[in-house]
């Protein structure tokens, strides 16, 4: 870690009417960020996976990242993330080594257990079995990215299946990034030996909070694993002193947050921590990464559309922000 983290993208595909694009317009904007990213030289391209309503249009990530992979030629490719309770483990460990191998060894798999209520509803799934089914689901996943028959008798699955034909195609799998929104819940992940990502300002009330929970995972991370530590905020990187759109991407922020329903969220009354939201001119947005890393993110994932901000605004505050980083 250093006083520069990685620099990707994090498109969680929420649609709003204001915007004025139909879903498959939305969904292609996504693909069009993709290809600009790879072209601006940024580290990696995450894309969410939510079900049942407009917040996010990526039910599948798997899809519209093997679109995205055809489109580009370096960029890293993540899920941010797939709900492990919402699959199948033996289909997952499939879909995703699929994915790695078209996308020629560039996927990042980011898994989580879930946190939406009415998404549980949606596929019938008690949200109490979320852990287990999440524990459960992964450690098949991993056996199976192993090479070999599959054969697993856990509390929600009973498997006897032959090996996967199709292996990732970087050796023994993709990188693992388990997502936490809970402090508590670092431990956990570091002891795994699996590398951490999180969204802070949906829980996290702090920088501070944020560089405690990054500690909690080093402390409990195994001196032999990679590990790693993503973080994803908001962001818009202004042309100058007021510039207008700045004022827009305030306000499509706003209509993000009013209309995006966590329960438990930290926002709520109130706006986000300053310093998960790094809005403002080139120089601040620097430093406000360079704060996330002095927090402990080794990655930083920018949100760049949200809240039907406009297409223009949006490229224009990329390409600001890749330069953030470069001396």
């Amino acid at each position: 870690m250093g006083a520069d983290p990685r620099l990707g993208i994090f498109c969680t595909l929420d649609h709003h009417e204001a915007d004025g694009l139909s879903p498959r317009e939305r969904l292609r904007a996504a693909l069009d960020e993709a290809a600009e990213a790879d072209g601006l030289g940024l580290d990696s391209f995450w894309v969410a996976e939510h079900h049942f309503a407009p917040y996010g249009l990526a039910a599948d990530p798997a899809v519209l990242l093997g679109a995205a992979a055809e489109r580009t030629a370096r960029l890293r490719l993540g899920t941010a993330m797939a709900v492990l309770p919402f699959h199948h483990p033996v289909r997952a460990a499939e879909t995703f080594a699929l994915l790695d191998q078209i996308s020629g060894g560039r996927l990042e798999f980011g898994v989580g257990s879930g946190y939406l209520q009415y998404e549980f509803e949606g596929f019938g799934v008690d949200p109490e079995e979320r852990r287990s089914r999440f524990d459960e689901c992964l450690a098949v996943i991993r056996a199976a990215w192993g090479g070999g028959p599959i054969r697993h008798a856990g509390i929600h699955f009973r498997i006897d299946a032959p090996a996967l034909p199709v292996l990732p195609a970087q050796p023994g799998g993709p990188p693992i990034h388990v997502g936490v929104t809970r402090p508590e819940a670092a431990p956990f992940v570091g002891r795994l030996g699996l590398a951490l990502a999180t969204v802070p300002y949906i829980r996290m009330r702090s920088l501070g909070e944020l560089a405690e929970t990054v500690a909690a995972y080093r402390q409990e991370l195994p001196a032999d694993a990679a590990g790693g530590v993503t973080v994803a905020v908001h962001a818009f990187c202004a042309a100058g002193p007021g510039d207008p759109a700045l004022r827009r991407a305030e306000r499509a922020l706003d209509l993000y947050l009013r209309t995006r329903v966590v329960p438990g969220a930290r926002y709520a009354g109130g706006a986000p921590c300053p310093d998960f939201v790094l809005f403002g001119e080139p120089e601040a947005v620097r430093e406000g990464m360079e704060r996330l890393a002095g927090a402990g993110a080794d990655r930083v994932l920018a949100i760049t559309t949200f809240g039907g901000l406009p297409r223009a605004d949006a490229t224009s505050s990329l390409g600001r922000l890749a330069r953030c980083l470069r001396p």
